[in-house]
């Protein structure tokens, strides 16, 4: 039979485990382990605190536009409520409509101060409410009124000048306004109709796209505004359906733009960035649609009543030297951002 014997140590000196000289090794071992601990620890906690702040690169991904998105300059008051707002290319006058207030058509120079207001002659409040207004390239000012059912014209200094009221057989109560060229561009929204008109010089209608419903197509709820850019292409904000419908300059729907609360008021600038006042969201979302494909580039502003921030803001209009105005309703007042 074969025994098995535990094996002789070949060494000596070896420790037995739980001798005093073993314990005093291992406690050894420990307190040095844990002082390299320790200073590691300090050695990185020192870096983050010296450390020099990295660069950040643009991901291919991110469009090189979006590094320049606008900066607040300054607000302009005196406007209760501001619905809408138009300016001349220059930005030298600033068209407000209120809501509030007098319900009056507000107007300021290029540093917010005001300059005079205006309002279809012998009308009374509630019989006016001035919505969206546009500025035609000779000056004058077309102003929507919700109350009268119409558009009310002015020349630059506020002089009133007639309204336009197209013959359609069912009448019409007009929101949106914006010029394409010399031809308007309205959204029209009644107990039966919403949809977009298009007006030449002459108030013919030139085209007519949209019908009331809350489905894919032609279909529009509440459609506040639309804005047209140069190759023809209408850009619908058809606010209660919470996207931008895109249509041809024939009247076909080509596309359409999603990621909204309800959007209101747009404006194109030279860049072929759309500017889009998302009322619900508080924010003003751009997008690039120099192609067929939009590509959302930023937002800026949130919700709030500081410097820079909106509270429930309902209208756009941009100059050609940069600058961004944006009607703060519920802040009473127009933001102006600047590129």
């Amino acid at each position: 039979m074969i025994e098995a014997h535990a094996p002789e140590s070949s060494d000596s000196n070896a420790l037995a485990l739980g001798s005093p000289k073993h314990n005093w090794m291992r406690l050894g071992t420990v307190s040095l382990l844990s002082l390299v601990l320790v200073g590691s620890l300090a050695l990185w906690g020192y870096y983050l605190l010296t450390r020099q702040p990295v660069t950040r690169l643009l991901t291919p991904a991110m469009s090189v536009s979006a590094a320049f998105q606008p900066r607040y300059l300054f607000s302009i008051y005196g406007a209760q409520e501001p619905v809408g707002v138009a300016v001349t290319p220059g930005g030298d006058r600033i068209y407000v409509a209120e809501s509030g207030g007098q319900r009056m058509v507000r107007v300021f120079d290029r540093n917010g101060g005001q300059l005079s207001s205006f309002a279809p002659p012998g009308s009374q409040i509630p019989a006016r409410a001035p919505a969206y207004i546009a500025v035609q390239s000779t000056g004058m000012v077309y102003v929507v009124d919700r109350a009268r059912r119409g558009v009310d014209t002015y020349d630059a200094g506020g002089n009133y000048k007639g309204t336009l009221k197209p013959a359609f057989p069912e009448g019409w109560s007009p929101l949106g306004i914006r010029f394409a060229g010399d031809d308007l561009i309205l959204t029209e929204v009644t107990e039966k109709q919403h949809r977009i008109l298009k007006l030449d010089q002459g108030g013919a209608l030139t085209l007519q796209y949209g019908r009331q419903g809350q489905g894919e197509g032609d279909e529009l709820w509440f459609p506040n505004s639309a804005v047209a850019d140069t190759s023809g292409r209408i850009f619908i904000s058809d606010s209660n359906n919470a996207r931008i419908q895109v249509v041809d300059g024939e009247g076909h729907l080509v596309g359409s733009i999603r990621g909204f609360s309800i959007p209101r008021g747009m404006a194109l600038d030279a860049e072929k960035r759309l500017h889009v006042v998302d009322a619900v969201d508080h924010k003003v979302k751009v997008f690039d649609v120099a192609n067929q494909q939009a590509k959302r580039l930023f937002d800026f502003g949130d919700m709030g009543v500081g410097s820079g921030q909106f509270n429930y803001p309902n209208d756009i209009a941009i100059d050609t030297t940069g600058r961004v105005y944006v009607a703060d309703r519920a802040n009473n007042r127009v933001q102006v951002w600047v590129y």
